[in-house]
């Protein structure tokens, strides 16, 4: 049996003893049941207490229920045969605002593509190892290379881009090093015999001012294919707004900057694709412009060809079902049983 928490375990503990903490000591209970004037506790008070303990019982369980479901209780399921290459696949992947641009595949998010074209690689590559690196304000490792191509889209889905109110402007030099050392760092890991297909995701856009794009020739050397993918289009798109994603008729929906003369003006991020061909001829790969997902299937035809080639190993993996499901039943009687007794002292 294995757990793979929803919400990480030592957040869910805090809110869970807090939860208790105000169950247990729930200050409108504890003057009903003390009575301070008199040592000897009346029938009416222990009715009380006793109420009070059914009631804390029954709402301590349901914390403790809901701590047990956000677990995620596995349990093991059989085992599959797999096939793993000995390539390695690594996503770089900017999170800068630009990316929330309108103009993928007409008017959608180019970072809803960005997630549904890098989840449909990891299907059509399952057999290699994954890692991801993203970079807006820093660049950051967000996993290391896996098997597990579940977490692997797992995360990608979780990535988040930068809030629009600290961005200090996007910057393609920022990710280099970052990406130099972990190839570095795998391919002495697996004494030399990675072999590394890097998709760098990216608008191209460089506002940091002054920035000139340097040199990613380094990256050459641990890269035997692979492509950097081009969101967005040469006319642009505008910008929504992190904190009015949600409310499209807002004024502030999307983001906006002041002119010289002072006039309000939308935001509008385009593609640079001189910097991302600039990048995939420094790495010698190709650059390919991404407006719909197809656009990826002749290089991935190519690296298939290419895992067939390599060397394959094949490794028993073993599965797992969820099982936490069967806790949501008693959670969902308790949850009955605590409305029936509060609407019974309501009345």
């Amino acid at each position: 049996m294995i757990v793979n928490p929803i919400i990480p375990i030592w957040l869910m503990t805090i809110i869970c003893v807090i939860l208790i903490i105000l169950i247990i000591y729930s200050k409108q209970l504890k003057e009903k049941i003390t009575n301070k004037q008199n040592n000897e506790k009346t029938i009416r008070q222990k009715n009380l207490i006793k109420q009070y303990i059914i009631n804390a019982s029954i709402k301590v369980s349901i914390v403790v229920l809901l701590f047990i479901i956000n677990l995620r209780f596995m349990i093991p399921n059989g085992e599959t045969m797999a096939i793993n290459s000995d390539l390695s696949v690594l996503f770089v992947i900017d999170t800068s605002i630009s990316m929330r641009a309108l103009d993928y595949n007409g008017n959608k998010e180019r970072f809803e593509g960005v997630i549904n074209d890098c989840c449909y690689i990891v299907d059509e590559l399952s057999s290699c190892k994954f890692s991801i690196i993203t970079f807006g304000d820093e660049a950051r490792k967000v996993i290391p290379f896996t098997t597990d191509t579940d977490m692997v889209q797992a995360e990608l889905k979780a990535i988040n881009l930068e809030d629009d109110y600290y961005a200090k402007g996007s910057s393609m030099n920022l990710v280099k090093n970052t990406l130099e050392q972990t190839l570095k760092e795998e391919k002495q890991r697996q004494n030399g015999n990675s072999k590394f297909v890097i998709f760098f995701v990216s608008d191209g856009e460089i506002t940091k001012e002054g920035e000139v794009l340097e040199s990613f020739s380094n990256i050459e050397q641990y890269t035997s294919n692979g492509a950097v993918m081009g969101y967005g289009t040469s006319a642009g798109g505008k910008m929504v707004s992190r904190a009015y994603a949600d409310d499209t008729n807002s004024d502030y929906y999307y983001l906006y900057y002041y002119d010289d003369n002072y006039n309000r003006v939308a935001a509008i991020s385009k593609l640079d694709e001189t910097n991302l061909k600039k990048i995939a001829s420094d790495i010698g790969i190709d650059y390919i412009q991404m407006s719909k997902t197809s656009n990826i299937n002749y290089k991935l035809s190519d690296i298939k060809q290419q895992i067939s080639n390599s060397q394959t190993t094949e490794e028993k993996i073993s599965s797992y079902k969820d099982i936490y499901y069967y806790f949501a039943v008693p959670l969902v009687i308790l949850l009955i049983v605590d409305f029936i007794v509060q609407k019974r002292r309501m009345q």
